[in-house]
């Protein structure tokens, strides 16, 4: 009862951090441990990975748990971003230009409580339009979610020697990031 209760106190805690789309989500996601719609295929699967099965109130500790570490990961990623109007002082433009450039995927950014927040890492005040040189062209190659994007750009990627892709770029080798972002999700 002690764990069921530090779990609720935990789970309130993120919620209160969260916009109401991403609480939908998240009861969306535990809703489906609820009315569970797990084929013998899936269970057959998860039992051989495994070697084992779980109970549904197991399911839902490991689901919450991974959503927690999700979020945890989100506001970790997001953590030294700036507003579009940061963004506008940095650059010397209007709020709007921010936006227009997010469309035009020459900015990355991506939605948090309503409001688009923009990693701090991307921009350069010697590189063309104050971004890192070829940042826009690896933004274009990432067919992906720009939560997936931003995730991506700073993990180390060992396919560029251990450096992240980011890294990559400050050391002139946009090719090969290129190259990497095209291929990311293809079989």
């Amino acid at each position: 009862m002690v764990a069921l209760q530090e779990s609720t106190q935990i789970f309130e805690t993120v919620l209160n951090d969260l916009a109401p789309d991403e609480c939908q989500q998240i009861v969306d996601i535990l809703k489906s441990f609820v009315h569970p719609d797990q084929t013998e295929v899936e269970s057959s699967l998860v039992r051989r990975l495994t070697g084992r099965s779980f109970s549904r109130a197991e399911k839902i500790k490991l689901e919450l748990h991974s959503l927690l570490g999700y979020f945890e990961r989100r506001r970790e990623l997001l953590d030294d971003s700036l507003t579009a109007s940061e963004v506008a002082a940095l650059l010397g433009t209007s709020r709007q230009t921010s936006h227009d450039r997010l469309k035009n995927k020459t900015l990355l950014g991506v939605l948090d409580r309503g409001a688009y927040r923009f990693p701090s890492w991307q921009f350069d005040a010697e590189g063309p339009d104050g971004v890192i040189e070829g940042f826009p062209e690896v933004l274009r190659a990432l067919n992906m979610s720009d939560f997936a994007k931003l995730n991506w750009l700073v993990r180390s990627n060992p396919i560029l020697d251990g450096l992240t892709p980011i890294a990559a770029l400050k050391q002139g080798l946009k090719e090969r990031v290129i190259q990497e972002a095209l291929g990311v999700g293809v079989l």
